[in-house]
């Protein structure tokens, strides 16, 4: 491809469409700062590593499209570019090939050459080469180039801002680092999904400028900013979309940085220890630090972590209780972090009955019996366990949960209360008469040796339930069909094909299941199987898209190929045409059934 059709199509402003103001100002930046490296060109194809915090492998490629025009692809193996949007990555690569371009047509002028494949390649001038020619050059020169730089490359500006603060300070001006941390952390609306890589990498480079610090002998520092971005990051939270778990990652590594800056800096424990509760306290949707007694506990000390505890235990002491009839079943973020804090205190000092205590505050719910029977059954306090278990259950009648249930089952089997036991999972099954329900309680069943009956039992009762079902349809759920699927499962999860066969022909099952069905007829019951797929295919057909029409094709071609096995290939000739005239309009399946 010659150099002028490339030019064409690589242009700034086609690189701006394809990325965006965000993105295309970053990747001018990392241009102007050179972090592209060589170029490789091949026909219609430009690629490069781009450095930064990673190096990444990206790629330009000159594609043909309908009536001759030609259109840019693009590939980057950032996180960005592996979602398909045009990243900084690439913008920076298409900035330098586009000034490379220059410099090549600039000789082809010069010279009266035009660029051709035999042409003498354009030597690429390395990071060695460019050092080397600075050198020879006069400071003036250089100043008025690093200014240029200055101008566009915000980051860098940001980083001699604090060098120079620094030292015109004496020492660390905390509130230009501040500055640099709430422009980092600054929004300016709402940041979307794809944009936020490159958000969270910007506040990467503000915590690496803190990490510099702490390195440099300015824990005490490094301290206070990793607290001010704790709390930038708090205020932040609510305008981004972090469905990849950046701010996640993000108060990981401060976190990390603020214990190493405390374990440097000694800072007073008692200071501390407010801050610490401050901050676990804060009403926010991050969760910025955990287990902090124990993380921090070489630093705080007796002393830090008795103010710790006497915080907690007066916000603690502000906790209304709970019981089973609470009308307030919520769980408020404040109650939830204070909850938290004083378990992980009665953890600490291994004390059970503190633990239950903590536990206890909140009774609203079944699960919370089930917690508290489960901390004593650990502790070996095993008849207190099942004492707390069943409270849960007479506790809430008529909402009960099936996990309290299944504790209180296996503690009665351990002491041989087995007809109580299977009680407890034949409700269950009784409450939701399903396959899963079903297998629980066979479960149980084999393990006391009571199959036979307990499966007699369980089939009757689901077929007296199915029949009033069918009497009264709206005693179900509205997506649970008045049909045998339920019973048709269950012969299929025990493997008995013919019965679950003839309970689908008695009273119908869901078409997932007659698919099944089908499948295991397909050897020894061909018509069987064939009938089923022609039933099924033009309900799939009639759901007009593509995924469903591919679906419904493959059916057809096992029904060609089953109607060959019975020696019925006409047949299927005249159910074919048959089909094809039904559903002529609709172009796609035509092609697919073209196949046959």
């Amino acid at each position: 491809m010659q150099l002028t059709e490339l030019k064409e199509i690589i242009t700034r402003q086609n690189l701006h469409n394809l990325a965006g103001n965000r993105s295309f100002g970053r990747g001018e930046n990392y241009f102007e700062s050179g972090l592209v490296g060589p170029i490789t060109e091949k026909t219609g194809v430009i690629s490069a590593k781009v450095h930064g915090s990673h190096t990444y492998e990206t790629r330009l490629k000159i594609v043909a499209a309908p009536q001759g025009k030609a259109r840019l692809n693009h590939s980057c193996t950032c996180p960005i570019g592996r979602d398909g949007d045009f990243c900084k990555h690439c913008v920076a690569l298409g900035l330098a090939w586009i000034a490379k371009a220059n410099i090549v047509g600039a000789e082809e002028r010069a010279t009266g050459r035009t660029s051709t494949r035999t042409s003498v390649p354009y030597k690429e001038i390395s990071l060695k080469d460019i050092r080397t020619w600075l050198e020879g050059q006069g400071s003036k020169l250089i100043l008025d180039m690093l200014m240029d730089q200055v101008k566009t490359d915000s980051h860098l500006r940001e980083n001699l801002t604090l060098k120079i603060a620094k030292e015109n300070a004496g020492g660390i001006d905390i509130t230009a680092y501040r500055r640099a941390i709430r422009a980092a952390f600054h929004t300016s609306g709402f940041i979307h999904y794809n944009d936020m890589y490159e958000y969270a990498d910007g506040i990467g480079e503000a915590i690496d400028s803190i990490e510099r610090l702490l390195k440099e002998g300015f824990a005490q520092e490094a301290i206070l900013l990793c607290e001010y971005s704790f709390e930038q990051a708090a205020l932040a939270i609510g305008d981004v979309d972090d469905s990849d778990g950046h701010f996640g990652d993000i108060c990981e590594r401060l976190g990390a940085l603020h214990l190493a800056a405390c374990k440097a800096a000694k800072p007073d424990p008692v200071d501390l220890a407010k801050r610490l509760f401050d901050f676990e306290m804060m009403d926010s949707d991050l969760d910025l630090f955990y287990d902090t007694p124990q993380v921090y506990k070489t630093i705080l000390g007796k002393p830090g972590l008795g103010e710790y505890r006497r915080l907690a235990e007066k916000e603690w002491s502000r906790i209304e209780e709970k019981g089973p009839g609470s009308r307030d079943t919520g769980y408020s973020g404040k109650r939830w972090r204070i909850t938290s804090i004083m378990e992980s205190l009665a953890k600490a000092d291994g004390d059970v009955d503190a633990l239950i205590a903590v536990k206890k505050r909140d009774l609203s719910h079944p699960y919370s019996y089930l917690s508290i029977a489960e901390i004593c059954k650990e502790a070996g306090r095993r008849d207190e366990a099942v004492a707390w278990a069943e409270k849960g259950l007479s506790s809430f009648p008529k909402n009960q949960d099936n996990r309290l249930r299944d504790f209180v089952a296996c503690e009665y089997h351990r002491c041989k209360r087995y007809d109580e036991a299977y009680g407890l999972y034949w409700i269950q099954f009784a409450e939701q008469s399903g396959l899963e329900q079903y297998k629980k309680l066979m479960e149980y069943a084999r393990k006391i040796k009571r199959v036979e009956p307990a499966r007699k039992d369980a089939l009757a009762h689901l077929r007296k339930e199915i029949e009033g079902e069918k009497k009264n349809p709206n005693i179900r759920y509205w997506h649970v069909k008045p049909d045998h699927s339920r019973l048709v499962e269950i012969f299929l999860w025990e493997k008995d094909g013919d019965s679950a066969w003839t309970e689908a022909l008695a009273g119908g099952c869901s078409d997932r299941l007659w698919l099944e069905l089908a499948r295991l007829r397909e050897k020894e019951h061909p018509a069987d199987a064939v009938d089923v797929y022609k039933r099924l295919v033009d309900p799939v057909i009639e759901q007009k898209n593509n995924v469903a029409y591919a679906e419904a094709f493959r059916m057809v071609v096992k029904i060609h190929e089953l109607m060959g096995r019975l020696g019925k290939p006409a047949e299927f000739q005249s159910y074919l045409a048959n089909l094809r005239l039904r559903h002529k309009p609709k172009r796609n399946l035509m092609k697919l059934l073209d196949k046959l």
